[in-house]
């Protein structure tokens, strides 16, 4: 295989406190995430939890956050590193995994994980197993920050549109209805139905309702894919819908694609009634809402595109990963530290402070036996809907190398769809095209 070079990826493309190996002091190790805020209540409890690592075991983590976008994060950690000057562990979104494995700049974590820390992996939740590849005895990286799309709305909009706000639209077919009543009630303000991020990962999740795949080799988990299905009817079905929202006006959007924030500020100052986005929103939302808005935000199910589009979401988020270039005790004190961050107290910690759900099913348990879920029904939502449906190959989610290469491709085809009225076939099969010419050179330099 051939190594990667930063270039080239820019051009083309627990139960309970999991035990930790006791590293001598003096030891010192560098976390790099996407939380740079200081105002955001995730950081904190990112410094607490080192902080008690460094108590419990002397390794210093120096954590390190400049930027709130992944794509910075892992280029910039891949930049450090062909200069030989790497983080330790940094979080890596979910389709950069692939890519990060091929690069070798990471080292396989179950190469350093110890029996204990592998005694807990069966406690990780199976979506989040298979959506990560990861096997008791083999794995690149272990899940964190995991999340996946829900929907938020305004239930004084729908009381005012004559709409039940205890009954939220659950299909395609019965947002488009909602959305003619919610435009036709005359609310102040309103500036469109419905948003959301402008993106591919929700379109993939209504992919994977319906059972289809994004590429082929079994959604690349069976063998390296060489052929994307973004011009699916599957895919065809979202694009459609899509663009009949936009024609009529529905859907709006701030115009600047994966704009989670904006979308997010848009539903809370109340241009919108209804907003599709992370699960990670919702302790943002549940605090903003009342603020910003003078409302008190509810929360569904991501709906589906018809009422037999059951086969269920995909895992999404990002997760921990090592990586190499460093001394035996440095890179075994970072794999200690990714299993010390998603403990199952850890774990649990991190996901009342910010929606990403507990990746453990000990955290889940002990939320729920402390009453955490009953009190806070929001924060069961995105939990809920992973984990109601059998786990197969189209909600395991796909694997390769060229993801982001990919996801671009479906943003043109949307954008093109909703801003400029092109046909959503005929712009998907453009999209097919791309994402097949970038698979097609990933896998000419990466070879088999």
């Amino acid at each position: 295989m051939k190594k990667l070079t930063f270039m080239f990826m820019v051009v083309v493309l627990a139960i309970g406190l999991v035990p930790v190996t006791h590293a001598q002091d003096g030891i010192e190790i560098t976390f790099v995430n996407i939380f740079p805020d200081e105002r955001d209540v995730r950081r904190e409890i990112i410094f607490a939890i080192a902080e008690a690592f460094t108590a419990e075991t002397g390794v210093v983590v120096n954590i390190e956050s400049t930027s709130d976008g992944y794509g910075d994060v892992f280029d910039g950690s891949i930049t450090r590193a062909s200069q030989g000057n790497a983080p330790h562990i940094i979080q890596v979104e979910d389709t950069r995994v692939q890519i990060a494995i091929d690069s070798q700049f990471f080292v396989k974590m179950s190469d350093y994980a110890t029996d204990e820390h592998k005694a807990t992996i069966a406690d990780i939740i199976v979506p989040m197993r298979n959506y990560y590849g990861i096997t008791e005895d083999d794995f690149w990286a272990i899940p964190w920050n995991a999340s996946n799309p829900i929907m938020y709305y305004n239930p004084d909009m729908l009381t005012a549109a004559g709409l039940d706000p205890a009954v939220p639209p659950h299909t395609f077919a019965e947002i488009t209805a909602a959305c003619d009543a919610i435009m036709a009630a005359g609310i102040e303000g309103l500036e469109g139905c419905i948003n959301w991020p402008v993106n591919s990962w929700l379109p993939e999740q209504w992919v994977s309702m319906q059972g289809g795949l994004i590429i082929n080799e079994d959604n690349g988990r069976s063998g390296r894919a060489t052929e994307s299905y973004l011009d699916s009817p599957e895919m065809l079905n979202v694009f459609t819908w899509w663009k009949d929202l936009a024609d009529k006006g529905y859907f709006t959007y701030t115009g600047t694609p994966d704009a989670y924030t904006p979308e997010g500020l848009s539903f809370i100052t109340k241009k919108t009634a209804i907003l599709l986005s992370t699960s990670a929103g919702i302790s943002n939302t549940l605090k903003f809402a009342p603020l910003m808005g003078q409302f008190q935000p509810m929360f569904a199910p991501f709906p589906l595109p018809s009422e037999d589009a059951t086969n269920g979401i995909t895992a999404g988020g990002a997760a921990l990963m090592v990586m190499a270039g460093h001394p035996d005790e440095e890179t075994q004190a970072a794999v200690d530290f990714a299993f010390f961050l998603t403990n199952t107290d850890n774990m649990a910690a991190w996901h009342q402070a910010s929606g990403y759900y507990p990746v453990r099913q000990s955290s889940i348990e002990a939320l729920e036996a402390a009453g955490w879920f009953e009190e806070n029904p929001a924060f069961y939502v995105p939990l809920e809907q992973l984990l109601g449906h059998e786990p197969n190959i189209a909600n395991a989610g796909y694997r390769v190398g060229a993801a982001m290469q990919m996801r671009d491709a479906v943003v043109q085809a949307a954008q093109s769809v909703i801003d400029s009225g092109e046909d959503p076939a005929e712009a998907l099969a453009a999209a097919k095209q791309r994402a097949d010419k970038a698979i097609a050179e990933y896998n000419s330099v990466i070879g088999d």
